[in-house]
């Protein structure tokens, strides 16, 4: 699925549309919901469909499966109004590795959580230790978020590896599960 602008032009990133999204589930947001550098570039990212019964039980259709980049960026907004007012929420990133996923052990992968535009809260993944349990999803800790008392506003989040030149491929991205904190 390409997106291609009026003038044939090809942007090479994948830029949601979120006026045209329909997320039915808001605890279960699907990767073509986020923002994703090269994303629209199948050198570098490709959509697929995920295995019916993975799918049963992650929650999600499709994924986006890195095959290899330097600059790791990935972001997403959620509305909060379809959050519970002054409920604390988990966010977490639904990725599996594949056997030949490379390049993880050097690459510092950083999360942010940022709520109505306060400063934003920073996060170091450790993807490495996901690495070594290749083919098998994972629930990735990218940060937690209070939806406040008025119950409105913006989410932005986002996964980065920005700061490094090393290449880093074979991870497949599904998407983000927030969950209720315990």
């Amino acid at each position: 699925m390409e997106q291609v602008g009026g003038n044939g032009y090809k942007n090479p990133h994948w830029n949601v549309d979120s006026s045209s999204l329909n997320i039915p589930n808001q605890y279960h947001i699907p990767a073509k919901a986020f923002n994703i550098v090269w994303g629209n570039d199948d050198r570098y990212w490709q959509w697929i469909k995920i295995k019916e019964e993975e799918s049963r039980k992650i929650k999600f259709e499709e994924a986006a499966v890195l095959l290899q980049v330097n600059y790791l960026a990935v972001t997403g907004e959620l509305d909060l109004r379809r959050y519970t007012a002054g409920t604390t929420y988990e966010l977490y990133y639904v990725v599996k590795f594949r056997a030949d996923a490379f390049g993880w052990h050097s690459a510092p992968v950083r999360s942010r959580v940022k709520v109505n535009g306060a400063e934003a809260v920073w996060k170091n993944l450790n993807l490495e230790s996901y690495r070594v349990k290749p083919d098998m999803w994972h629930e990735v800790p990218g940060g937690e978020f209070t939806v406040s008392s008025n119950k409105g506003g913006r989410l932005e989040f986002g996964m980065y590896e920005i700061e490094t030149t090393w290449w880093k491929g074979s991870m497949v991205l599904a998407g983000v599960q927030i969950k209720p904190k315990a």
